[in-house]
């Protein structure tokens, strides 16, 4: 054998070595993705929450009211036209009192709602997607911008997507027969009736998951069953009363809140051209605004992608006859469209943060669905770069300079003026 020869076969060898050990890596981290994502979401929200950024006008307001009021008058009226959950602003008392008057205080129930989020978003996914998405959908919620930064603002944002995936997981539980059903039922029963007393739009989630779970019951004849599901769903319909008595209390009376949210409702008086184009505005606004996966794009094509994907992954629920599934996670936010309507709850941006979850959960199946139909991994890759790129740089980026809340709309959003619904897509 020459030198040459000898070379080359060194070569050659070195090379193998090297594949296998990157072949190694990637066996590895494919094993432990999911822990992985987990890991980097828990840090990404941990590190802005440690940032200790100064609070912002309604922050501000409301901890006023939650340093300033005994118990006994967080039921009643709160000053600076400020609306919250009752159980929320008990818990920030209660660490208010515990751990005194520091910065970071009032934001370690938002942080801790916030992690809990994505624990239970792994578990509702695994529950509910095809096997390749679940460490997609993961990753778009670890990475979102909104999701990170509310975790550590103070108000009840993030509080709303952890109740309401509680309830998607809990709710997920009751489809599947097994042993200690009755048990289950009433565990629902009481999360249900407790959990709208710490977020104000999980009563749409509930309203959602009841009217799939009671559908199902009757579908299958099981009229015992359906009679016990329509028992939890008027305890948490008694729950919810009071808490709406609560929070008319908290208001006032007065029509500020209403006043400063109404372009988040349908015009009046209602007209078909006006109310089909506010559907549509308001329902592809989704996909800017809580949602905003940022692609080179731009926010426009990105959010209509977004859209895109979210119909695909729809379809592939129904082709995977996951209804009741796919159900449970588009009812709720029909239901709070519905709501919108009938000028009862605002449809925009921040507000509808708890419907964040499904709408990833869709995002993400549709996303899995088209990359195993395609079936190259150039074009995965291209897809899954698009996808994760910007993003990714932009958390790792809000590492070192933490998000701030100096820059926002006229609708207090975290967007620019010109990324409005009046003006989107169109």
């Amino acid at each position: 054998m020459t030198d040459g020869d000898r070379s080359r076969a060194g070569a050659s060898a070195w090379l193998m070595r090297r594949e296998f050990r990157v072949d190694g890596i990637s066996a590895w981290v494919g094993r432990r993705r999911i822990a992985l994502i987990l890991v980097l979401g828990v840090f990404a929200r941990v590190a802005q929450f440690l940032a200790n950024r100064r609070n912002w006008l309604d922050e501000d307001s409301l901890a006023q009211n939650i340093v300033s009021k005994t118990y006994k008058e967080m039921f009643g009226p709160l000053s600076g036209a400020q609306l919250a959950p009752p159980g929320f602003l008990l818990v920030e008392r209660f660490c208010f009192q515990l751990l005194g008057d520091r910065p970071f205080v009032l934001k370690i129930f938002p942080l801790l709602c916030g992690i809990a989020a994505l624990f239970l978003f792994v578990r509702v996914a695994e529950r509910c997607l095809r096997p390749n998405a679940v460490w997609i959908a993961l990753a778009l919620f670890a990475v979102s911008d909104d999701l990170i930064y509310f975790a550590s603002e103070l108000k009840q944002y993030s509080t709303d997507v952890a109740m309401g995936l509680l309830c998607d997981l809990l709710a997920l539980d009751l489809l599947v027969s097994r042993p200690a059903q009755g048990l289950r039922l009433v565990r629902f029963t009481v999360v249900g009736a407790v959990v709208v007393w710490f977020s104000h739009p999980v009563a749409f989630v509930l309203a959602g998951l009841g009217i799939v779970l009671i559908a199902s019951a009757l579908a299958e004849r099981a009229w015992k069953k359906g009679l016990c599901l329509a028992l939890m769903c008027m305890v948490w319909g008694g729950s919810f009363v009071f808490v709406y008595v609560v929070s008319q209390e908290q208001l006032g009376h007065r029509g500020t809140m209403w006043a400063f949210w109404a372009f988040a409702f349908p015009p009046r008086p209602w007209t078909v051209f006006g109310g089909a184009e506010w559907l549509v505005r308001s329902v592809l606004y989704l996909f800017a605004n809580p949602i905003e996966i940022q692609t080179p794009l731009g926010p426009t094509l990105s959010a209509l992608l977004s859209f895109g994907f979210f119909l695909i992954g729809c379809a592939s629920f129904v082709r995977r006859k996951a209804n009741q599934p796919l159900g449970m996670l588009v009812a709720p936010g029909l239901i709070t469209l519905f709501a919108s309507c009938l000028h009862l709850y605002p449809f925009h941006g921040r507000l509808l943060l708890f419907l964040v979850p499904a709408l990833l959960l869709l995002i993400a199946e549709g996303v899995a669905w088209v990359i195993e139909w395609v079936g190259s991994r150039a074009f995965q890759g291209v897809l899954l770069g698009g996808l994760f790129l910007l993003p990714t740089l932009q958390a790792t980026y809000h590492l070192f300079e933490p998000r701030q809340r100096t820059n926002f709309n006229s609708r207090g959003d975290r967007r620019p003026e010109n990324l409005e619904p009046t003006h989107f897509p169109f």
